[in-house]
């Protein structure tokens, strides 16, 4: 199921709409408009109105139970429409992907523009550091000496070759950059890792890439 019920940046179309509806009775054919009204974020009369357009597009078919309760079910050419849109879904959000991709890397290209080789910890490990991670391995002057969290869930789970480290490990650890890719405690894990500045540590707040203790680098 695709949810932008999160979602800042993103209002649902006609369309996504559709795609929602037709994976919810992909997934289950025997719910009703109610709980398929649940599951798409969508009011039960807005469920009602689809499902008549979908019918009559021959991409639904509704078959009753009994005299309440009624099965929806994809047609031949509902699976086909779904498949198509779940296609152009993914294309438009890799495309986003790469645009924001292409961002980041220029932030950081700003950052790391010399030749000296930095060893940076990436600290965070939700779903900002695998594009960090993604990044950062573009740069043959950038050694990811490893990936920490606080949350012990992700400990020992891998983002692309490097496995989460616990936070704690912080200090066996050789690096001269730590970049947080946190947003929701981006202040809190800053504060925390102060105490680096003094032992000549770059602190790189990701959201915006604003440089602490040895400034730019080089």
């Amino acid at each position: 199921m695709i949810n932008l019920e999160n979602s800042n940046f993103f209002l649902p179309t006609k369309q996504f709409r559709e795609l929602s509806i037709l994976l919810v009775i992909m997934h289950n054919s025997g719910l009703s408009q109610k709980s398929i009204a649940q599951q798409t974020d969508l009011s039960g009369a807005m469920v009602n109105g689809y499902i008549k357009n979908l019918t009559s597009r021959d991409l639904v078919r509704v078959q009753s139970r009994n005299q309440r309760d009624k099965e929806y079910f994809l047609t031949e050419n509902g699976k086909e429409t779904l498949m198509s849109s779940l296609m152009h879904c993914s294309a438009e959000i890799v495309a986003l992907y790469s645009q924001s991709r292409h961002e980041v890397l220029y932030r950081f290209k700003n950052f790391f523009d010399g030749t000296s080789i930095h060893k940076v910890v990436i600290y965070g490990a939700a779903n900002t550091a695998h594009l960090v991670c993604s990044v950062l391995e573009e740069f043959r002057n950038i050694v990811i000496s490893a990936i920490v969290d606080n949350d012990n869930k992700r400990w020992g789970k891998l983002i692309g070759n490097y496995v989460i480290q616990p936070a704690h490990m912080l200090d066996e650890l050789d690096f001269d950059c730590v970049v947080i890719s946190s947003f929701a405690r981006q202040n809190e894990i800053y504060n925390s890792l102060k105490y680096l500045e003094q032992e000549g540590i770059t602190l790189v707040q990701l959201t915006s890439l604003e440089f602490y203790a040895n400034g730019k680098g080089n």
